[in-house]
């Protein structure tokens, strides 16, 4: 059989037991794709292996699924725009924001204007180049609409030793949210395998066939309605709290895809449902923000810490909540 030969769109079974990395088996099997433009593709998901985003050094199995998507070739060049950032850290190897909500953090499909990307090579031409060219100086990433703290490489050694912390899983990554309901224990730990939804691609589900994912949940403060809870991940799976928190009965407010954009206070009295109400009305975008993330400094050695304060529209709610009722 011989080697497919570049299309817009493309599938390769995999049909013996290979343990190859997925970078390597492509470049040995697509023609007219150099290996440097295969590992932005799979960066940039346009690579996935049975419909999941994977890493270029991801091992092959007999039955896996790749999938190919080559972008249109038209010429895009990023353009540098005017926007407000708030930094939260700087040194000469990263600097980190406080992400707004609302804000993409790299062009995409229907958005090659408006993203942080944009902002950030704005401020600085030092931004690391392994993410590709869409994606500069980006390690991780945020949804567009959850706000907090996101930290960038200005070089590309900068670059590959702190995404292999990320890795690793050596960086402790701290979120906080507002949850509907009040969970119980108000402590604990949710190990629950995430993939794509089988009935919607979009989404993400628990399920069996997943990756393996590892949240941890502590209730910071109870609004009996609603719980402002501390979310530290030791995975770094897409939507991973979203889905975790709704897996446990306890969705993200305002979360329309996951169950926290509408609520039923049937159970409650008249004052609750109407405070419910009104949050839901206030409520813009999931509840969700990424207040810390400390990890042991590649070229210092030493720890740092660095904290995103909470969004404002956050704050809000929680102010609102606080207010004695009625």
């Amino acid at each position: 059989m011989s080697d497919p030969v570049l299309k817009n769109e493309m599938i390769i079974q995999v049909r013996e037991d290979q343990d190859v990395r997925l970078d390597v088996f492509l470049a040995g099997k697509v023609k007219n794709l150099s290996r440097s433009r295969i590992h932005d593709l799979i960066l940039s998901g346009d690579i996935q292996v049975n419909n999941t985003q994977s890493k270029p050094s991801h091992r092959l199995k007999n039955h896996d699924t790749v999938m190919v998507k080559i972008p249109s070739t038209q010429t895009l060049d990023l353009v540098p725009e005017e926007m407000q950032l708030t930094l939260v850290y700087e040194d000469d190897y990263y600097l980190a924001v406080n992400k707004p909500q609302g804000v993409v953090v790299h062009p995409g499909a229907g958005n090659f204007q408006g993203t942080l990307v944009s902002g950030l090579l704005n401020y600085t031409e030092n931004l690391s180049s392994v993410g590709g060219k869409m994606r500069p100086g980006l390690v991780h990433r945020l949804d567009k609409d959850t706000s907090g703290v996101l930290i960038v490489a200005k070089t590309d050694e900068a670059h590959w030793k702190l995404g292999k912390l990320f890795s690793d899983r050596q960086i402790y990554k701290e979120y906080r949210a507002l949850v509907w309901g009040v969970p119980f224990p108000v402590s604990g730990v949710i190990e629950a395998a995430l993939g794509r939804d089988s009935r919607n691609r979009k989404k993400i589900a628990v399920c069996d066939t997943g990756k393996f994912a590892r949240s941890r949940y502590e209730l910071i403060e109870s609004y009996e309605i609603i719980s402002h809870v501390k979310v530290i991940i030791e995975t770094g799976r897409t939507h991973q709290i979203r889905v975790h928190m709704l897996s446990i009965g306890h969705p993200v407010v305002g979360d329309k895809i996951y169950g926290g954009g509408k609520r039923s206070f049937s159970s409650f009295g008249k004052k609750y449902s109407d405070l419910g109400k009104i949050v839901i009305s206030r409520a813009e975008r999931q509840m969700l923000h990424a207040y810390c993330i400390r990890f042991t400094h590649p070229f210092f050695n030493k720890e740092i810490e660095i904290v995103a304060p909470l969004a404002k529209d956050f704050v809000k709610i929680t102010e609102l909540l606080q207010k004695p009722m009625v």
